[in-house]
């Protein structure tokens, strides 16, 4: 395939898309459905505040859980030779 036919390829399925997307979102509810109530003031808060609070306390806990307090870095070796003949680059 040469080079303008994927380039209207690709402007051609986007136009589409852009097209055609939406159309799904115009569609109204349908008359067979009951409406539903809201959430009262304590779903509300539940919702936008307890449960962002508990995935903080959980992902706490679990940051706990894995972190590393007894990690004890080892001594310093004398594997590293640096010659004392190098320039300084500073």
């Amino acid at each position: 395939m040469s080079t303008p036919v994927r380039l209207f390829a690709l402007v051609s399925s986007v136009l589409v898309m852009v097209a055609v997307a939406p159309a799904a979102a115009l569609a109204g509810t349908p008359v067979t459905w009951e409406s539903e109530k809201g959430l009262d003031f304590l779903g509300y808060v539940t919702l936008l505040v307890g449960i962002p609070a508990g995935l903080f306390v959980v992902i706490t806990i679990l940051a706990l859980a894995t972190a590393r307090r007894s990690y004890t870095p080892p001594a310093p070796g004398s594997e590293i030779h640096v010659p004392s003949d190098l320039p300084d680059h500073h």
